[in-house]
């Protein structure tokens, strides 16, 4: 039996859901009635209240990242949701998991799924949403902060007293970046915007360096860790402003960064790329931090989700202070606007 225990207010087969019809613009992303998702034993499903836009979403969108994440269309993407449980597998159920229980989920399905009233996950990749947290700053969360995670504390073993520059702090894994690094004792520099220097010390930056003044890559002093969030700098720039075995990481893949991946290998100073899959035992140590008032969101926009379009433009013409969210559920909140900020 898939599951055993239900939600008995859901009793229709079909969901609102933004489906990505083909490869190309954003008018490619169109809103329709779709079967809603069958759980397996694994797996809950979860009624989406919000799901957050992440540069990867328009990036398969467009066709870019076919040679990685290969599917047949028609798609529904989206990799963050927030949301509550409405059905629960029988596996699930022994986990602890049950219908009403509030969660934050990075999705394990292969482009996403999360542009929808309703998604299906493997319980091992959600957690309990942070109470002080809304839907729309958890559905912030999965992606992005556990790609700032993977990249601080997995590839660049990062320790209390750490020297860190993080460049493009104020974005949405930045924002993230700037947190995780001062939460775990790192000596934190913010490379951004002058407009956002308040914001990442805030967050916690000891100092913060303004890329339209300043070449971070040309600076006086080294740093054990050098993440480039933004993917706008290399390794073989990035090497004279690296300690002696220092780890420079970035979020995209290049023909120099996954050459350099390599070689470094056998090299003092390494080069890393960061892609970020589901993890729950990372979504854990975040939650920590949230719920110990170490880590929050930061909301550009929040837009409806029959504005999806609006919500990928926004997201491509770069410059996102923090995330953009849609708020999936039908009113939007009343303490949330499209309009925010």
């Amino acid at each position: 039996m898939a599951t055993v225990e239900a939600n008995p207010e859901v009793h229709t087969d079909l969901m609102q859901a933004v489906v990505l019809e083909q490869y190309g613009s954003e008018d490619n992303l169109k809103l329709e009635s779709v079967p809603r998702p069958k759980i397996t034993a694994d797996q809950v499903l979860i009624r989406v209240h919000a799901a957050s836009i992440n540069p990867i979403d328009w990036k398969i969108r467009q066709g870019m990242l076919k040679w990685i994440l290969p599917e047949q269309l028609p798609a529904i993407l989206g990799f963050d949701v927030a949301g509550e449980i409405t059905e629960v597998g029988y596996s699930a159920q022994q986990q602890g998991w049950k219908v009403g229980d509030q969660v934050m989920a990075f999705s394990d399905n292969n482009l996403g799924g999360g542009y929808a009233e309703y998604i299906a996950v493997d319980s091992k990749v959600i957690i309990a949403k942070p109470e002080q947290f809304s839907f729309e700053e958890a559905a912030g969360i999965p992606l992005a902060a556990t790609t700032a995670w993977k990249a601080l504390v997995k590839l660049g073993k990062l320790h209390a007293g750490d020297d860190v520059l993080i460049n493009g702090a104020s974005g949405g894994v930045g924002s993230f970046a700037v947190q995780i690094a001062k939460a775990l004792g790192a000596n934190v520099t913010a490379v951004c915007s002058s407009d956002n220097h308040e914001l990442v010390h805030e967050l916690g930056s000891d100092k913060a360096i303004d890329y339209h003044a300043t070449q971070f890559t040309r600076i006086g002093r080294t740093f054990d860790i050098v993440f480039d969030a933004v993917s706008k700098s290399s390794f073989h720039e990035c090497r004279r402003i690296l300690k002696p075995t220092g780890h420079y990481i970035a979020t995209l893949p290049s023909v120099e960064s996954v050459g350099m991946t390599m070689i470094s290998k056998f090299q003092k100073q390494s080069c890393h790329v960061v892609l970020a899959r589901p993890d729950g035992e990372i979504l854990k140590s975040l939650a920590s931090l949230a719920n110990e008032g170490k880590l929050r969101t930061v909301l550009d926009t929040v837009f409806p989700l029959n504005e999806i379009a609006a919500a990928h433009l926004k997201s491509e013409e770069g410059h996102v202070v923090g995330k953009i969210v849609l708020h999936v559920t039908k009113e939007m909140p009343n303490e949330q606007s499209q309009h925010e900020q």
